[in-house]
């Protein structure tokens, strides 16, 4: 019995962990999508205005020079300039990936939580055949 409840705590652990790493990667998500949709945004050759933040929770207003370029963090603090055509392209396909990796941690954490299921169940059957045994004495 004593293995089952580490067992459980365990695999409930194991659930914490991934559901907060799932969240970690929806958010990463979110910040391809609304990337991609400021993108589209600034493509109407209109003149922008925009806060720009200079830090200490301060912002400037700032008149956007030019929209055709953008540039994209590809990842270990590396950035690249490309245009807006390009970054869009890199926004999806790293949307696209993060979202495959959502998805393959969505099945490994309902594997998870029916591991879980079956040892409450076994558990289960264990304090009814406990209960049963204690009855007949």
């Amino acid at each position: 019995m004593q293995g089952l409840l580490a067992q459980h705590d365990e695999y409930k652990a194991q659930a914490e962990v991934l559901a907060g790493q799932m969240d970690a990667i929806q958010m990463s998500i979110l910040e391809c999508e609304r990337a991609t949709n400021t993108i589209d945004a600034l493509e109407t050759g209109d003149e922008v205005m925009s806060l720009v933040p200079i830090g200490a929770g301060s912002f400037v207003h700032a008149k956007l020079v030019s929209s055709d370029r953008t540039i994209v963090g590809l990842g270990s603090g590396v950035s690249a300039e490309m245009s807006a055509d390009a970054a869009r392209t890199c926004l999806n396909d790293r949307k696209e990936k993060l979202t495959k990796i959502l998805e393959q941690m969505n099945k490994t954490l309902n594997e998870i939580a029916s591991r879980v299921q079956m040892i409450q169940a076994e558990a289960s059957k264990h304090m009814q055949a406990r209960q049963a045994d204690q009855a007949y004495m």
